[in-house]
């Protein structure tokens, strides 16, 4: 396997009201690693754009012992775990300047065709260059907890604006974060740390699409739902820790 690692320091602006480096973030900093190895490699954003396929994430689960604060260093390990036609696992790893591990991120890729938006087949000269493990099936990782029928939950809405897009067409994923915590009160998230997440992507979102971050908060868990009217479109996990006391 071909490891691969970068070198990052907490800016301001990548931060919370905390000084701990947000949610979102975590998110986009574990894709520039896939990038740049990507790039490093040969395979990167034009080759693959060039054929009209993209690279998307179906899967997130994060494990953190903690979110790093401003101006700290932090080393990212990754690298292109297994594979199979269509799938690849990926894990991220952030360490502090101590060498202790602190986030790790557990990722599951697949491509699409841009045009039909349908997935499609790795190509194999490009999963070569990364050196994965070939398994007849890719790791899975659990689906979140779901909302129950009868469950109540609060509701925002939101528009999906030309910045939420990326090159894939489509809603970054660092947005989906940002939906679910908007819609949780202040209060609970100065007063608590996030230490778990699963988040599965169901289907895309897409410039000027209408959507609803819908979230059950309970003390120490939330369930998440990002939908489009009827039709869901993401589903998450989160587990919290209690930092007033």
């Amino acid at each position: 396997m071909h490891t691969f690692e970068i070198e990052r320091h907490v800016e301001y602006y990548e931060a919370d009201t905390t000084g701990r480096l947000t949610l979102p973030m975590i998110l986009n900093w574990a894709v520039l690693a896939s990038k740049k190895q990507s790039d490093e490699l040969g395979v990167g954003q034009k080759i693959y754009l060039g054929r009209g396929l993209g690279w998307i994430i179906l899967q997130y689960e994060l494990q953190i012992t903690r979110r790093p604060k401003v101006n700290e260093d932090i080393t990212i390990k990754t690298y292109a775990a297994k594979y199979n036609p269509f799938f690849v696992s990926r894990p991220f790893v952030f360490f502090d300047a101590a060498g202790q591990e602190i986030i790790r991120v557990d990722s599951i890729w697949t491509m699409i065709d841009i045009e039909n938006r349908r997935m499609a087949r790795l190509p194999q000269d490009i999963v070569d260059k990364y050196q994965a493990e070939r398994v007849k099936q890719v790791p899975r990782i659990a689906k979140p907890a779901q909302f129950g029928v009868d469950e109540v939950f609060e509701e925002n809405d939101y528009h999906v604006r030309y910045l939420d897009i990326d090159a894939n067409k489509h809603v970054n994923n660092s947005k989906y974060f940002e939906w679910m915590q908007d819609v949780i009160a202040p209060e609970f998230l100065s007063t608590h740390e996030v230490t778990y997440v699963n988040l599965k992507f169901e289907n895309e979102i897409r410039l000027g699409h209408m959507i609803q971050s819908q979230v059950i908060l309970q003390e120490h868990d939330s369930k998440h739902r990002i939908m489009m009217g009827d039709v869901v479109s993401a589903e998450a996990e989160f587990k919290w820790r209690d930092v007033s006391v």
